[in-house]
């Protein structure tokens, strides 16, 4: 008697692992068929055939070509500490202009109050090469 019911749970265990083994197989056999790289199971892109963004109808701004942009070739090159002398020698006070030479030999003009946020605190005045001002004409 206890062989029969030995048997009965160890056939009921198998006829479990086996209904169970065959489900997952069912399921990858549907969904991948006979392929182990199973592409049918990814999900396809699918493009909506309405755009989706609204296109721009409001009219293109123009730049503003009133203001002049200044590049560094149309500015004098000029050493820090001698841009102080030179407004220093004209007695002139930080608001008004003074006329300086550059290092290309050019008279250029400017405000010390232009020039002084160009100074970098961290160099020597005798190191420092500034780009400020512009040739006198």
């Amino acid at each position: 008697m206890n062989d029969d019911v030995r048997s009965y749970i160890y056939g009921t265990i198998v006829i479990f692992l086996i209904g169970v083994m065959a489900w997952v197989g069912f399921l990858y056999l549907n969904a991948c068929g006979f392929t182990l790289t199973c592409h049918r199971g990814e999900l396809s892109i699918d493009r909506t055939p309405v755009p989706t963004l609204i296109s721009a109808t409001m009219p293109v701004t123009q730049p503003d070509m009133s203001q002049e942009e200044v590049t560094t070739q149309e500015l004098c090159e000029v050493n820090a500490q001698t841009l102080i002398e030179a407004w220093v020698a004209s007695g002139v006070s930080e608001s008004q202009t003074f006329q300086f030479t550059d290092v290309n030999g050019l008279t250029c003009q400017t405000t010390f109050e232009e020039a002084k946020a160009l100074f970098d605190n961290t160099q020597e005045l005798s190191s420092q090469t500034i780009f400020v001002g512009k040739p006198v004409q």
